[in-house]
């Protein structure tokens, strides 16, 4: 959400309070097709620099020139556990808009 906050020049609580659940899901799914964050432009830099050095008879990847932001959890990611606790995320999110709109009636 901050990366989508940042992009559309909006605070957090902007974002939250102006954007409904829908929608949101409809950004999650574009980022996954189309990612918002800059690791595109990460992937394009490293995509340039491994054929500069490759046209110099370097033997390196582009994978080899990604910028390592943080160090890589070694632990395996259990799909099925992160869809539940998206799922759950999401039900809270639902939760706490339906109270406010109780509050605001």
């Amino acid at each position: 959400m901050l990366t989508l906050a940042l992009r559309l020049g909006m605070t957090l609580q902007d974002l939250r309070s102006r954007m409904s659940a829908e929608e949101l899901f409809l950004w999650m799914a574009y980022n996954q097709e189309s990612p918002l964050s800059d690791t595109r432009g990460d992937i394009q830099a490293s995509i340039v620099a491994a054929s500069v050095f490759q046209a110099q008879g370097a033997k390196v990847s582009a994978v080899d020139l990604m910028p390592k932001w943080k160090e890589e959890p070694a632990v395996v990611v259990d799909e099925a556990a992160q869809a539940d606790e998206g799922a759950e995320l999401f039900r809270a999110f639902l939760m706490v808009k339906a109270n406010e709109a109780n509050n605001c009636s």
